[in-house]
């Protein structure tokens, strides 16, 4: 079932007892894979009879993993983690409605949505984890230092450090989604439309679009101190006025943090690789960080 379904057919039916149960297994799961029916008990506060419908409930709405041995024991699913960030968010008045997926990817679900006012936004369910967990605690740095972890976790991580990215790059007016509301592994952000650099057929001046997307990351380095991290044509969003935004932030680095000069490094020579095998375009890498980092005030493109 979609995501659009189980919002359509199953979130509005669930009820307050239920996210109680829901909230009761997300926290033992701080500490347990799966959490044991005597902790749901203890951390929703309802009586036994109480849990054991809801938990029924639950399981047939296809919301929880169960195990029988060595214990009884239950676990959320994407489904319904989603199900308690968009509770959440629903009730901070951040968010009336989910619409239609504008992209689903390895690590997250994009959707867009209408806020209590009627605004379009963008909803992004981060996904950390789902193809490959082993790897993923390899490339994000930002778990790399924990043993345990699981995959709720590593999306809410992700998720808090996009949106504090995003924070940080509003104020600097940098080329990015506007950071709107944030809950667990769900970031709601402004609206945005257009097309990943990579799926871009034909561009009038590719020069031009360089050196504006230079200047952006020049910009976001002097001024919000941030580096991307992962930058490439794929988190590169063309419009269609032919303006461009930056998105996908959750492994930004500061400036001056340890090795962060090798993750700017990294960053444009994946944007010059690009523009030089699709454009033909040329730029020394040496040159494109000593303008970015402030060292020299011109670039030849």
């Amino acid at each position: 079932m979609s995501m659009e379904e189980m919002v359509l057919n199953v979130f509005r039916k669930m009820e307050p007892e239920d996210f109680r149960v829901l909230t009761a297994i997300e926290l033992g799961m701080v500490s347990h894979e799966y959490t044991p029916f005597e902790d749901v008990l203890r951390y929703s506060s309802l009586p036994e009879e109480e849990v054991r419908y809801r938990i029924s409930r639950l399981n047939g709405f296809k919301l929880l993993r169960s195990i029988s041995r060595p214990f009884e024991g239950y676990a959320l699913n994407y489904y319904s983690y989603d199900f308690l960030a968009l509770n959440a968010l629903v009730k901070a008045g951040k968010l009336e409605a989910l619409g239609k997926p504008v992209g689903i990817g390895k690590e997250a679900d994009v959707f867009d949505g209408l806020t209590p006012n009627g605004k379009k936004v963008i909803v992004k369910f981060h996904r950390v984890g789902r193809v490959s967990f082993r790897q993923t605690r390899r490339i994000r740095r930002y778990v790399a230092d924990r043993r345990h972890i699981s995959w709720l976790y590593q999306s809410r991580i992700a998720a808090e450090r996009e949106y504090e990215a995003l924070k940080t790059l509003v104020k600097a007016r940098a080329k990015t989604p506007r950071p709107i509301a944030q809950n667990r592994h769900v970031v709601v952000m402004s609206y945005f439309s257009g097309v990943e650099l990579i799926d871009v057929a034909y561009i009038d001046e590719p020069k031009l679009l360089l050196k504006d997307i230079i200047d952006e990351v020049r910009r976001i380095y002097l001024e919000a101190g941030l580096i991307h991290g992962d930058l490439s044509e794929y988190n590169i969003v063309v419009k269609e006025d032919g303006d461009f935004l930056i998105i996908d932030w959750p492994q930004f680095v500061k400036r001056g943090e340890p090795g962060f000069e090798s993750y700017l490094r990294r960053d444009l020579r994946n944007l010059l690789k690009f523009f030089r095998k699709k454009f033909g375009l040329k730029i020394s890498l040496d040159d494109a960080i000593s303008y970015v980092t402030g060292a020299s005030e011109r670039l030849d493109v």
